[in-house]
């Protein structure tokens, strides 16, 4: 149990001070949806992502404007990019590791600081779900195993 108030207690000052920066930029902005011209000034709620994944930045924006919560949106959005036979990235279309298995390894971390995390999963092909379900529904952080 020490081990989980360590990494809460991490993550919480990492996402503190990105919360506290982010929560003084979006004071008083209108809620609207991200446009996907990145010379334009940007609305809130404001979703990226590190690739260029429109669907999956697209689907985030619509669950935050249905009032969804951003763990719900990061969940939505992944299973975009997870479910894409084209991404050979992550889930569906992922690329073998050197045993030639499909695995897959996913994170999520809450507004209070829980996290779920696993890893080596084989045949599950949104693995984002996985680890909220482990966030959620356990006294674990990270389930690891084979497959």
């Amino acid at each position: 149990m020490k081990r989980r108030k360590f990494i809460k207690a991490s993550s919480l000052s990492g996402a503190a001070l990105l919360v506290a920066s982010t929560a003084n930029a979006c004071q008083n902005k209108p809620e609207t949806v991200v446009k996907d011209d990145l010379n334009s000034k940007p609305t809130y709620p404001l979703v990226i992502a590190t690739w260029n994944a429109e669907r999956a930045v697209s689907t985030a924006s619509e669950v935050l404007t249905k009032g969804g919560t951003a763990l719900d949106a990061v969940e939505e959005g992944c299973k975009i990019e997870e479910g894409d036979p084209k991404n050979i990235t992550v889930g569906l279309g992922g690329l073998p590791d050197r045993d030639g298995n499909v695995t897959l390894d996913s994170c999520v971390m809450d507004n209070k600081g829980n996290c779920g995390s696993v890893v080596y999963l084989q045949n599950i092909v949104h693995a984002v779900s996985v680890a909220r379900k482990v966030m959620e529904e356990t006294p674990h952080v990270m389930l690891a195993g084979s497959g």
